[in-house]
């Protein structure tokens, strides 16, 4: 084999690394965006107090005829937003910023969505035989439909009708991926608590999304480690948070360690769990494409 066969060899085709490498980008702004979210709530406390300290001083600032027409003066309506704000701003602090928590949830769960739906287009794109499975085979299409989109569009439309015969969309956690990945041979075994922790939040996204976050009789039976009440609002912690946010990083890394095997790879065999994972600030692990 020459030198050019065996580079092409140890890289992974740009059609099935991209979606990865476009999800840990947006998994890794996320994050970012999430504690910019968080100090700027924080800070917005003592926005209200500044405005509060310059509004004493306001006669001080006036006292000069001369200048009275041009001093700052403490508009009341800018103070009343501010204190409204204060309190607003307290009260996600004190409860460990719930609505930026719950709107992170919503997005990494629908990031998520997004890999594996793009990846398996791509697939069925790109894999010698992937059109010949049975589930895209004994798929009823309107052709005038079909010939109207563009290449990809038609994998992607493709891929949405296997999801729905395969009735994708009213599974919760990994079964909502793994039932799109069975029929190209790329589902697989999970880790039991990756498994658990991702059943759990395709549950409260979907409270969140549907209920306004709000306990329901089905959520408070499919996870009752919760400990929820009917009716009682979901609270997303900075932990509940973050074992999201891992638990959909290892089941990507498993995605792409599948991958891997059905390419001829192999699975990446790591040295060390340093080497394995990479922290980063809110507690996400990145995995390794090669």
């Amino acid at each position: 084999m020459s030198d050019s066969e065996l580079q092409k060899k140890s890289i992974m085709p740009d059609w099935a690394a991209g979606p990865f490498y476009e999800f840990l980008e947006h998994q890794k702004d996320l994050g970012s965006v999430l504690q910019l979210s968080k100090n700027g709530i924080a800070m917005l406390r003592g926005r209200h107090n500044m405005l509060v300290a310059l509004k004493g001083v306001e006669h001080i600032l006036s006292t000069d005829a001369a200048d009275a027409a041009d001093a700052k003066k403490i508009d009341p309506k800018d103070l009343e937003h501010a204190a409204r704000e204060k309190v607003l701003a307290q009260s996600e602090v004190d409860n460990d910023f719930p609505i930026l928590h719950e709107q992170a949830t919503v997005a990494l769960w629908g990031s998520l969505e997004a890999l594996v739906r793009t990846f398996s287009a791509g697939w069925l794109a790109n894999q010698p035989g992937a059109w010949q499975v049975e589930a895209v085979k004994k798929l009823r299409i309107r052709l005038g439909d079909y010939e109207a989109l563009e290449p990809f569009d038609r994998c992607l439309w493709v891929i949405d009708l296997v999801d729905q015969e395969a009735s994708g969309p009213l599974k919760a956690g990994v079964g909502r991926f793994e039932s799109l990945l069975m029929p190209f041979k790329l589902d697989g075994t999970v880790d039991d608590k990756c498994r658990k922790t991702l059943f759990e939040m395709s549950q409260i996204r979907h409270l969140i999304v549907h209920r306004r976050g709000r306990a329901d009789r089905k959520l408070i039976g499919a996870c009752p480690w919760l400990t929820l009440k009917q009716g009682e609002r979901i609270k997303i912690t900075h932990k509940m948070w973050n074992d999201y946010n891992v638990a959909v990083t290892e089941y990507v890394l498993e995605l792409i360690q599948r991958v891997r095997v059905i390419l001829g790879f192999g699975r990446y065999e790591f040295k060390n769990e340093e080497a394995e994972m990479k922290q980063n600030d809110g507690g996400s692990k990145e995995p390794i494409i090669k």
